[in-house]
C-alpha cells in the first residue's frame, strides 16, 4: 500500500478503529464469563459487549496493542512504514516520521510487532530441499563481558550465532512441474537443454534463529520445530549436523574442501540470505544488542517470505493488512522495563 493510499483509507483515528473492529470481529473468542459467542459493539467504550451477560471485551484486548496508550492510528502508520520498506527499519527513523518526542513507546511498539512476526512464522514448516548453515552476526559486547580479553573465532563476544534455514528448489524442477501441470510434454527437450550444465536453484522461504551454541542437540531442537520430517537437508557436513539423517528424509553433507564451489553449487541461497540480512541490518544500525537480534531476524524473514506480495494488486496480499490481522490475534510480552537501556544500546542510526 502506497503512502497516499494509506492516508486515504485511514484519515483519522475513527477510521482505524472501524477497520480494526471489523478485523477483530472475525476472531472474537467466546465470552470468558458465560461462553456466549454473540457480541454487540459499544462505540463510546470501544469495546464488544456480550449480548447475554453484558461482559465487555475492549477492542485491543488480547492483541499486540493491549495496554498501549498510543492511538490506533500511530500503530497503523508504523505498520504501514514497516511493510512498505524492504529493509529493517530503525525505531529512531519511525520516531522522526511520527513526530514523537519520546523514544521508548516507539521502540516498544516496533519490537512488539517484530515479536508477533516471529510468532506467525512459527506456524509454517519448511519442506522439500533445504539448505542449512550457521552464521555469525556482529553484535555489541555485553556489559558483563566488557573489559575481558576478546576471544577469537566462534566464541567471540562480538558475534552472535545464527542458524539459517532456506527452502530452495531447482529451477529446472519448477519448470518441469509447470510443463506437466499444463500438460505439455517437453521433458525430453528440457533434459537435453540442461544436460552438461549445473542446475540453478531458486529460493522459496527462509527461517533464521539465534542459537546459544552449535551443538547437535541445539540444531536438532530448532529443526524439529521448523522443518518437515519429509525434507532433504543439504549442509556443509559440520559435526553438529550428525543427527539430521536420523530425523529427516535425507541428509546431503557436502564437505567444504572447495568452499567456493560448495557455496555456488550446493548452498547458494543460504549464503546469499546471510549476506543480505547481515548487510541490511548493518546498513541501518552501527551495532545491535544481541538480545534484540532475533527480533530483527523475525522482521527480515517475515518480509522475505512475502516479498512477491508487494507486486500484487490483489488486496488480500497487501502486507499492511496481513500485519494488522496478525496484530489482532497475537500478543507480545516484551516490556520496556525489561530493557531500560535499549535507547543507548540499540537503534544507533548511521
Amino acid at each position: 500500500m502506497l503512502l497516499n493510499q494509506f492516508h486515504k483509507r485511514f484519515p483519522d483515528e475513527e477510521s482505524c478503529i472501524s477497520y480494526f473492529k471489523d478485523i477483530r470481529e472475525q476472531s472474537l473468542p467466546k465470552c470468558p464469563k458465560c461462553g456466549h459467542d454473540v457480541y454487540s459493539w459499544i462505540p463510546k467504550k470501544e469495546a464488544f459487549e456480550c449480548k447475554k451477560c453484558r461482559h465487555r471485551i475492549p477492542l485491543t484486548k488480547d492483541t499486540v496493542m493491549e495496554h498501549s496508550k498510543l492511538p490506533l492510528r500511530t500503530w497503523f502508520y508504523t505498520m504501514h512504514l514497516i511493510t512498505s520498506i524492504k529493509q529493517v527499519l530503525s525505531a529512531k527513523e519511525v520516531q522522526y516520521q511520527l513526530g514523537m518526542e519520546q523514544y521508548p513507546p516507539v521502540w516498544l511498539m516496533m519490537m512488539k510487532l517484530r515479536s508477533i512476526m516471529g510468532k506467525r512464522e512459527e506456524m509454517y514448516l519448511l519442506n522439500g530441499k533445504i539448505e542449512l548453515d550457521e552464521a555469525f552476526f556482529p553484535t555489541r559486547v555485553e556489559e558483563t563481558e566488557k573489559g575481558k580479553p576478546l576471544r577469537r573465532g566462534a566464541g567471540s563476544q562480538r558475534q552472535t550465532k545464527v542458524l539459517v534455514i532456506v527452502e530452495s528448489k531447482e529451477v529446472d524442477e519448477i519448470l518441469k512441474e509447470y510443463l506437466e501441470k499444463v500438460q505439455i510434454d517437453k521433458t525430453a527437450a528440457l533434459e537435453k537443454k540442461t544436460k552438461g550444465r549445473k542446475t540453478r536453484k531458486t529460493v522459496r522461504y527462509i527461517k533464521m534463529f539465534v542459537i546459544e551454541n552449535m551443538e547437535a542437540s541445539t540444531i536438532d531442537q530448532v529443526l524439529a520445530k521448523s522443518v518437515d520430517k519429509n525434507a532433504v537437508i543439504v549442509t556443509d557436513g559440520h559435526a553438529s549436523h550428525s543427527h539430521i539423517k536420523e530425523n529427516f528424509a535425507g541428509h546431503i553433507p557436502v564437505v567444504e574442501y572447495n568452499p567456493e564451489k560448495v557455496v555456488k553449487n550446493n548452498l547458494p541461497w543460504v549464503h546469499i540470505v546471510i549476506g543480505e540480512c547481515r548487510n541490511g541490518i548493518a546498513a541501518i544500525h552501527k551495532k545491535i544488542d544481541s538480545r534484540f537480534l532475533q527480533l530483527y531476524l523475525n522482521e527480515y524473514c517475515w518480509k522475505f517470505n512475502r516479498r512477491f506480495f508487494r507486486d500484487s494488486s490483489d488486496p488480500k496480499y497487501d502486507l499492511f493488512d496481513r500485519l494488522v490481522k496478525i496484530a489482532a490475534i497475537y500478543t507480545s510480552d516484551i516490556k520496556w522495563r525489561d530493557y531500560p537501556n535499549a535507547e543507548k544500546d540499540d537503534d544507533e542510526v548511521l
